[in-house]
């Protein structure tokens, strides 16, 4: 037995408009034509899949509008990838970045891409880890990067870590914070910091108290910084206050450390641990692929990078009570 897409097609658009004019008319065919698409559907399946008086799918419709739909997709993705094969230019790749991977590594990576693949599209978007597991699980985008701890136990998605960095507070080279002899977790929370939300599995050292730092998210157990940021940027303007203090790695600001604007907080090291999300049952497009290939030489030259400037500025970030 073979259904034709066609007819799954009008199905589901019937279904969705629940009504056969505004179907026939968005399908761009004549209502007796449509009425016609859908008996043939039936007569195929041995079985009625719309209630027409009331323009909702029967039982058996359900199902197939449920599998139905699930096929339009995985062949519209066949097709899309198979086009893919022989012209990588011909691709669209939807990407969802967490706040630090897009500049860690999402905007360089794209960046490479482009420079070789010119006529790749790309969308690359940020979000929370939440955001980013949404969206790839509606199909909104090809894969994720992003936080990814607390997904591990979902059997829907495949997981591959592609950041693990150090991420340390900085602060102007004139805070307060720096003349004292040793630095502790519950004084650098005297202050405010900025940067995106820390999850759960960080935010366990946290007290469960507001504090100038910021405060814990009661719905998720996230860590919501005082100034809560969307991407990792420009951060020496937060510092420059002489107050503030901001999350980041020896890499992200290199150069603001390089001209003497920031400095690290001695010690106090949050290990960042994030990677790609994907559904176990997507299969990526050829572009896609590429781009994740660009995502890994970028995070593995960034990771270098950061165990070099650790033996650079050991004299800065070493404890002073050590």
């Amino acid at each position: 037995m073979i259904v034709s897409d066609t007819r799954l097609t009008h199905l589901i658009s019937v279904v969705r408009h629940g009504h056969f004019g505004l179907a026939a008319a968005s399908l761009g065919i004549s209502q007796p034509a449509l009425s016609k698409s859908i008996q043939g559907l039936e007569a195929v399946l041995g079985v009625k899949v719309l209630d027409r008086e009331r323009v909702v799918p029967t039982t058996f419709g359900e199902t197939v509008i449920q599998y139905g739909t699930e096929i339009l997709r995985t062949q519209n993705e066949m097709l899309r990838n198979l086009k893919s094969l022989n012209n990588l230019d011909a691709g669209l790749v939807k990407v969802q970045f967490g706040p630090y991977p897009i500049v860690i590594s999402g905007h360089a990576a794209a960046a490479r891409l482009l420079k070789h693949h010119p006529n790749i599209q790309l969308s690359l978007g940020v979000a929370d880890w939440r955001e980013c597991m949404a969206a790839v699980i509606d199909g909104s985008v090809e894969f994720g990067v992003a936080e990814q701890d607390e997904l591990v136990t979902d059997t829907r998605f495949e997981f591959e870590v592609l950041g693990a960095h150090s991420g340390r507070l900085f602060c102007h080279p004139e805070h307060p914070l720096l003349c004292q002899p040793r630095i502790t977790f519950e004084d650098v929370l005297q202050y405010p910091w900025a940067s995106s939300r820390l999850p759960s599995r960080v935010s366990n050292r946290f007290p469960r108290q507001p504090c100038p730092a910021g405060h814990i998210d009661p719905l998720n157990g996230d860590f919501v910084p005082s100034v809560q940021i969307d991407v990792p940027i420009n951060l020496g303007n937060f510092t420059a206050g002489r107050e503030m203090l901001t999350l980041a790695s020896l890499a992200l600001v290199e150069k603001e450390v390089a001209a003497g604007i920031m400095v690290p907080l001695p010690g106090l090291i949050f290990e960042s641990r994030y990677g790609l999300l994907r559904l176990k049952s997507h299969s990526f497009s050829p572009a896609a692929l590429a781009l994740i290939a660009e995502i890994r030489a970028v995070e593995a030259e960034f990771s270098q990078r950061e165990l070099f400037l650790a033996k650079k500025y050991k004299n800065l970030i070493t404890p002073r009570s050590a």
